[in-house]
């Protein structure tokens, strides 16, 4: 891909997606409606429309989309389910630890979990740490890879495409973090309306979001460079769209919401760095290909 077709591919991708958030914006006034739903999942679709437009006009682009599955494909499809749910159990058990708030779905004890609340398929009420332990894994399981759908539409550009031509220019590591910014940069238009960070947007949306998105972006490369497919970062995309972002919603919360995103954002940036280490590892590695 040349320079020219760079930029004008992620011009088209911009310019959809903005559109998209922009239209949602003015023609919504709750992010919860109907309407908001179906204008942000327009915004996840467009990447999607964008590249398929492109390769009517040059197919070669589809040879260099990264989706040719290996071995490793299960693996980092699992991962890319239990580190947002992870993530997710961290920042609720920090938060409470430190007084900031308690979850509205979950009640601990040393005998098991009471879940009062949630879309958890093995069931309500109390439970042992063994079912606890399931029925979460369960649920992320399903809802990750039933979101993951969805989430198709923004990986097989961010990930899909265009990781693979920034690390080409720029190298893994500073490739995926520009990848990353642009991405977060992505997500201006809802963000500064007060999606994801209502109480602080322009702090959210030029700070917080894109130090959280090169986090996850270490992340996603790291399943993309590990499974050849940008399958598994949709797959944790859709992870953390909702076992994640469930959770971490629905803790009751006595400070106010930036503690809380501060708290995130910290355990956030540790899983980015320890997948950062990872890829500078394969990079390093003899028998790195």
């Amino acid at each position: 891909m040349t320079n020219r077709q760079l930029f004008t591919y992620c011009g088209a991708v911009f310019l959809a997606g903005w559109t998209c958030q922009v239209l949602t914006i003015v023609f919504t006034d709750d992010f919860d409606s109907l309407g908001a739903k179906s204008g942000l999942m327009a915004t996840m679709v467009s990447p999607l429309l964008v590249t398929i437009g492109f390769m009517v006009f040059d197919r070669s682009l589809l040879q260099k989309i990264r989706c040719k599955p290996n071995k490793r494909f299960c693996c980092t499809a699992l991962l890319a389910i239990l580190v947002p749910t992870f993530t997710a159990f961290a920042v609720l058990f920090i938060a409470t630890g430190l007084h900031w708030g308690q979850s509205g779905w979950f009640g601990f004890s040393a005998n098991g979990v009471a879940v009062s609340g949630g879309p958890f398929l093995l069931g309500l009420g109390q439970q042992t740490w063994v079912w606890f332990a399931a029925n979460v894994l369960v649920t992320a399981a399903a809802y990750s890879l039933l979101t993951g759908l969805v989430a198709v539409g923004e990986e097989v550009a961010w990930r899909g495409l265009l990781q693979g031509v920034l690390t080409e220019r720029f190298g893994p590591l500073c490739g995926i973090v520009i990848l990353g910014f642009l991405w977060a940069m992505w997500h201006l238009p809802i963000q500064l309306a007060g999606y994801n960070y209502p109480e602080n947007p322009v702090l959210g949306s030029l700070v917080i979001s894109p130090l959280m998105l090169i986090s996850v972006s270490l992340f996603y490369g790291w399943l993309t460079l590990k499974s050849n497919s940008f399958i598994p970062a949709a797959i944790a995309h859709g992870a953390y769209n909702t076992i994640e972002e469930g959770i971490i919603s629905n803790i009751d919360l006595a400070v106010p919401l930036l503690y809380l995103i501060t708290i995130k954002l910290a355990v956030t940036a540790a899983t980015g760095l320890l997948f950062g280490c990872l890829i500078r590892q394969r990079l390093d590695s003899p028998t790195c290909c």
